[in-house]
C-alpha cells in the first residue's frame, strides 16, 4: 500500500518551476504591470474627460 504522507515528503520540484515561479514574481513584471495599469488610467481619463 502506498504511503502518501512519505511520498509527499520525497517530493522535491523541478528546477524549471523554481525558476518560472522567480520570473513570475520578480521586479520587472511588477514595473511592467505597474505601467499598464498607469496607462490604462490615463487612457480612462481621455475618455472621460
Amino acid at each position: 500500500m502506498i504511503d502518501f504522507k512519505r511520498e509527499i515528503q520525497k517530493y522535491k520540484p523541478i528546477m524549471e518551476v523554481d525558476d518560472i515561479e522567480n520570473s513570475i514574481n520578480s521586479d520587472e513584471t511588477k514595473d511592467m504591470m505597474d505601467i499598464l495599469k498607469q496607462l490604462l488610467e490615463q487612457r480612462k481619463a481621455v475618455n472621460n474627460g
